[in-house]
């Protein structure tokens, strides 16, 4: 009775200390992780580039923000140069491999608002606390054999979403959330992995696995604070009397 008595003490003092920090404390742990308050604040502009990875094949890809003013993301698919941009003004994607897209299209309203809340850099890793709501634990679990913690966090904009932080390094490696997409929402799940120190300091995830993206997203170089010029923002038609591959004017 004593034995069961103290492997029940012991079961019980493992559990509460794995839960005794906050979800304030695992966001602090996780920004020092990523290279700390100063260091990420730092960051104006940044452009990742890299491919996309579907169905054996490579795609290239890039990604170019200036911090919360906008953010444009080029792939090519089948020869087709594609394109969404997101400004806190407007949104416009120009994606001609897909059926009704071989124009420059506004966004729809929902998704404008629900991209815009991503147009802070740090605000794509959860490393800008200014930017969150609320976050409260949410027990734990296991994502590809790494312990996690769970925390659910809301953003000043109301969008909610399920974070997972590796329990050793407190690095962001996997979010859960339900995204508009047109006219319909789905519930996503992307994961972060490859995480690399930058010679700023700064850590960034090298692969993103995004169903968004119709594959894994793997980037090969990034660029901080170059200068980026203010009409990579503003969309372009098609180039009139193309050769017939819906390539836009870059």
């Amino acid at each position: 009775m004593k034995k069961t008595i103290i492997a029940f003490a012991v079961l019980l003092s493992s559990g509460f200390h794995s839960f005794a920090q906050s979800a304030d404390e695992v966001i602090v742990k996780h920004i020092e992780a990523m290279g700390g308050e100063t260091a990420l604040s730092k960051i104006k502009t940044l452009k990742m580039s890299g491919s996309i990875v579907a169905q054996g094949m490579e795609f290239p890809t890039s990604q170019t923000m200036v911090d919360n003013q906008g953010m444009r993301m080029d792939f090519s698919v089948m020869g087709m140069d594609c394109y969404v941009i997101v400004t806190q003004k407007d949104g416009w994607m120009y994606i001609p491999v897909q059926p009704g897209m071989d124009k420059v299209t506004a966004m729809p309203e929902e998704q404008l608002k629900q991209a815009k809340s991503k147009l802070n850099i740090r605000n794509m890793w959860l490393t800008d606390r200014s930017m969150i709501k609320k976050a409260e634990m949410d027990g734990k679990d296991t994502i590809n054999s790494i312990p996690c913690l769970r925390l659910k966090v809301t953003d000043k904009a109301g969008f909610e979403q399920i974070a997972y932080f590796d329990e050793s390094t407190y690095y962001l490696i996997r979010t859960e959330m339900n995204v508009q997409a047109g006219e319909e929402s789905r519930d996503i799940s992307v994961t972060f992995s490859n995480f690399e120190k930058q010679p700023d300091g700064v850590v960034i995830p090298m692969k993103r696995s995004d169903p968004m993206m119709g594959g894994e997203v793997v980037y090969k170089t990034v660029e901080i604070n170059k200068a980026v010029p203010e009409t990579i923002f503003k969309p372009e038609a098609p180039s009139k009397g193309n050769d017939g591959s819906g390539k836009a004017k870059q």
